[in-house]
């Protein structure tokens, strides 16, 4: 039996297991874990499309940027903490809290830098963020949690791609991959004020610069993978810079086909498809 308790009384073991009353009968007491909300005996089963919970974000000035993680993650979500930086020393590690996660880094033409690190949370990993930005006179931080991601499946290079344009108002989106594909977009400018993603793809958290100031802005959305790009972010002007990252959310599938309605690629049925 799992969990079970034996106590030598001197001459041989007792089963001496908490047991609960279900209302019929004793029963062994499952074990329980505290997932940072409730008290539960097993964790959430994955799901195929992981779904966005909340965030949290902020920008800095300083040497160290603490971003708190959103209130109501929980054990095995998944968090994926953005750092944009304006320049500053470029020594490593830049991701101080939590330990031993590795973030992926790509310095832009203009010298700025974005950090992406993805990993599951558990109370363990403590409740914020930390990122060194010495130097940065500028820093947007944001942290995303995601619910139902495949912890078994956790990888080391969930960002699947990072692409920079420049003097564009359009950015076009890497194709989306499998299980669900968050978009962080990355922008310099004095003068963005709003951003319009495609159809399917559903915004999530931003944080843009001040207006007149030439600040780093950051905007993200999700959708399910399709295997294609689905489209283009939109500015509302012409920015200096503009890179845009793919992340992949890892999940895990039923095993049944999914189509993806209104996906041009992934809503295509044949003729002899039934839907339940």
């Amino acid at each position: 039996m799992a969990n079970q308790l034996m106590v030598y009384d001197g001459t041989k073991w007792i089963d001496q297991t908490p047991q609960v009353f279900d209302g019929a009968t004793w029963r062994s007491a499952p074990p329980l874990y505290w997932d940072g909300a409730e008290w539960r005996s097993e964790a959430r089963p994955p799901q195929e499309f992981p779904a966005y919970v909340s965030s949290t974000s902020a920008l800095f000035t300083g040497g160290l940027a603490e971003l708190p993680n959103p209130p109501d993650v929980r054990t095995n979500d998944f968090l994926v903490s953005i750092c944009a930086q304006q320049g500053g020393e470029t020594r490593n590690p830049r991701l101080l809290s939590p330990a031993g996660v590795l973030p992926t880094l790509y310095t832009l033409r203009s010298g700025i830098r974005l950090h992406i690190a993805v990993w599951p949370w558990e109370p363990s990993r403590g409740t914020s963020t930390v990122w060194d930005v010495t130097g940065s006179p500028s820093t947007a931080v944001m942290t995303l949690a995601y619910r139902g991601g495949d912890t078994s499946a956790v990888s080391l290079t969930p960002v699947t791609s990072i692409i920079e344009h420049h003097a564009v108002s359009a950015v076009p989106l890497g194709a989306s991959q499998d299980y669900t594909t968050l978009y962080a977009a990355l922008t310099v400018s004095d003068s963005l004020t709003g951003a319009a993603w495609p159809d399917g793809v559903r915004p999530r958290a931003q944080r843009l610069g001040t207006f007149g100031s030439q600040q780093i802005s950051l905007l993200t959305a999700d959708t399910p993978g399709a295997g294609v790009s689905p489209g283009a972010l939109r500015l509302d002007t012409t920015v200096d810079t503009a890179a845009v990252a793919t992340i992949t959310i890892p999940g895990r599938s039923d095993g049944r086909p999914t189509w993806i309605l209104g996906d041009g690629r992934a809503s295509v049925l044949g003729t002899t498809t039934y839907l339940e």
